[in-house]
């Protein structure tokens, strides 16, 4: 028998159930399991989830307390919220082996003296509790953002302490930015070239459109003319063919007339 803090002893088997849920708060993996599988009065899964649920409500006070925007706004937050970080990852594994745990008694809960609807409970408590780190971890995150901006507003605020180094930095600045503007000046005189050749190349569009559209209306006559001497030539050609099946002989006399005729036409 092994005596307690207090005046009463604790066994042999409770000394070893103490060590057994200090092994639990600590993440060890298989101390987890053996609490939630092991047959015990005292039902250590529900130790382990009142210290998971206790680390919660802790960090929970940390993450909102109202002193952080002080903190902040002095750019000394950064420590408090490494410390949450840790705290918050501690408890997150501590959640991770729990549900490891309770998944092993899905399959037989009689086993482990447990009922499927306990079996569901603590399985919707553990994704609770995964659901509130995850929102923390979001917290944080948002935390770390602010002293950051809030770091860079200050020196963005701050006097500028000119040496020798801060002189050569700002001249060198300048003359980059002296640079920069002439490359641009270059740019959009290069532009302004571009923008009159578009115009020049307008015009010439314009102009071949116009020299297009003569040509057609030409070509429309032309072609107007070429029919109306074809249907004279078909004429001319039907006329001669009747004089000559009416003249015979005269035949050849009668066409070369014609012929004279229609190159004088």
């Amino acid at each position: 028998v092994i005596r307690s803090e207090g005046s009463r002893p604790l066994s042999r088997r409770e000394r070893a159930e103490r060590s057994e849920v200090q092994a639990a708060k600590r993440g060890d993996g298989e101390g987890v399991k053996a609490l939630v599988m092991k047959g015990s009065s005292r039902d250590p899964y529900l130790l382990v989830e009142d210290e998971i649920r206790a680390s919660l409500k802790r960090i929970e006070e940390e993450v909102y307390d109202d002193k952080l925007e002080g903190l902040i706004r002095s750019n000394t937050v950064t420590g408090a919220l490494k410390k949450m970080q840790q705290s918050l990852e501690s408890a997150e594994m501590q959640v991770n082996e729990l549900s490891k745990a309770v998944e092993a008694s899905v399959a037989a809960p009689e086993r482990f003296n447990l009922t499927e609807k306990e079996v569901k409970t603590r399985k919707n408590q553990i994704e609770d509790f995964k659901a509130t780190t995850a929102r923390y971890h979001e917290r944080i995150t948002d935390l770390f953002e602010a002293a950051r901006l809030s770091k860079r507003a200050s020196e963005a605020s701050a006097p500028p302490q000119r040496g020798i180094v801060s002189s050569y930095m700002n001249d060198e600045t300048d003359r980059t930015f002296e640079s920069q503007q002439m490359l641009m000046r270059r740019q959009d005189e290069d532009l302004d070239d571009l923008s009159v050749a578009a115009r020049r190349v307008g015009e010439m569009g314009l102009q071949i459109g116009g020299e297009i559209e003569l040509q057609t209306t030409v070509i429309g006559e032309l072609e107007e003319e070429v029919d109306t001497t074809k249907a004279r030539l078909t004429t001319a050609r039907n006329m001669i063919n009747k004089l000559g099946r009416k003249m015979g002989k005269w035949q050849s006399v009668v066409m070369a007339g014609l012929a004279g005729l229609l190159l004088i036409l």
